[in-house]
């Protein structure tokens, strides 16, 4: 007879989920609110789409395609259609753009922010649910809408508080440009391989007439200056039409932002593709110095919905964003005693009246008799100020 399973111990769940407490909830809430908040100050409408979708729509071309290894699965008991739990918000966004908004003007600038869930972490991160915090330019197809995307997404974070900022600039598509498109796949693939890797002897060993072009774009200085610029430019004349538009376009780019911020570093890797897999035009990875693994990603995509709609958009991740901000400076929490003083009832008035006023407000127990009692009730619920015939006067313990 076949072991039972061990039963699961009380309050374990399963790996890649975790609880936030409630300093690490308050400081979440706290960056998406700023981060939302930015990104309507600068004209993109919040939608919220549900967490689950049917499987066709959620994994349609493009966006949802890429994510459908990682999406659980699930069967609607009312219509009995496979349904997915989503693992990315990008997809849906398109839907509700292609769908309920197809009637609104182009460019329609959207926001969003929610929790996904995935059947394989991160190799930079083991969480599974994480929180997404993102905009989109549905209906976008310039260079200008490229930046204006990446823009808002940098003075979001900026405004929230993150520092040492960086932006990286690609083009997921360059290599395929610059290979010809009737070469074996075996041979593109394995080209792809040794870009990614950066291995000029490979590339040199096997990369034909393109060889050179490619090697001379891996030794481009990555920092935005006017040699790497001059180097560019000079590039740009060898490379075939498509590619040359492309790289020209990373660098029309990084101008543009480079004018309007301050204190932004600027790179480019024009051959860069790694997690750009359904990008066909710019791709950008923001960063933070001291921080491993980019706080967000975005670039030009064809959406599944409204015949290949061309948009752009960006995706922050906020487990990321978290270690790069301070922590919340502690805040003042004031102590109503339940019964204020003696008085039936004013425990309660005085707790909806300071917590009106702006307070952060904890309610004391009922039942104790005297000021010291109260004053050890206050120190256990976290409070700094207890209330005392209407002035707050500061704790000590």
């Amino acid at each position: 007879m076949a072991d039972a399973p061990e039963k699961t111990p009380s309050g374990v769940l399963p790996a890649g989920l975790s609880d936030l407490m409630p300093a690490e909830s308050a400081r979440a809430a706290a960056a998406i609110t700023s981060i939302m908040g930015s990104f309507t100050a600068l004209g993109y409408a919040a939608v919220k789409p549900p967490m689950v979708e049917f499987e066709d729509t959620l994994l349609a071309d493009g966006p949802g395609s890429v994510l459908a290894q990682d999406t659980f699965r699930v069967m609607d008991p009312q219509s009995s259609r496979m349904m997915a739990i989503r693992a990315d918000m990008t997809a849906q966004i398109a839907r509700i753009a292609s769908t309920r908004m197809a009637h609104h003007p182009r460019p329609l600038r959207l926001a969003y922010a929610g929790d996904v869930l995935r059947v394989r972490p991160d190799p930079l991160n083991p969480e599974r649910q994480l929180t997404q915090v993102g905009a989109e330019l549905i209906g976008a197809n310039t260079i200008l809408h490229d930046a204006e995307l990446a823009l808002s997404a940098l003075i979001a974070l900026q405004r929230a508080g993150v520092e040492n900022l960086s932006l990286d600039l690609g083009a997921p598509r360059m290599l395929a440009a610059i290979l010809n498109a009737d070469d074996d796949p075996l041979i593109i693939h394995g080209m792809a391989a040794a870009v990614a890797a950066k291995d000029q002897i490979l590339i040199r060993k096997n990369g034909g007439a393109a060889a050179d072009i490619l090697c001379r774009l891996l030794d481009l200085p990555m920092k935005i200056t006017p040699d790497c610029i001059a180097l560019a430019r000079a590039i740009m004349a060898d490379l075939p039409d498509d590619a040359a538009a492309m790289l020209g376009g990373l660098l029309d780019m990084a101008a543009k932002i480079n004018s309007a911020t301050d204190g932004i570093s600027i790179t480019i890797d024009p051959l860069e593709s790694r997690g750009f897999d359904y990008h066909h035009g710019v791709g950008f990875a923001i960063f933070s110095r001291g921080i491993k693994g980019e706080l967000g990603r975005g670039g030009r995509y064809a959406t599944a919905f409204n015949n290949g709609e061309e948009s752009t958009g960006v995706t922050l991740y906020l487990e990321r964003v978290l270690r790069a901000l301070q922590p919340i400076a502690p805040v003042k929490v004031l102590y109503i005693p339940h019964d204020n003083n003696g008085a039936d009832d004013a425990g309660f008035r005085a707790w909806i009246t300071q917590s009106a006023d702006g307070h952060q407000c904890c309610l004391g127990r009922p039942d104790l008799a005297d000021d010291t009692a109260r004053h050890q009730d206050a120190l256990d619920m976290g409070a700094t100020h207890i209330l005392i015939n209407g002035v707050h006067q500061a704790l000590t313990r």
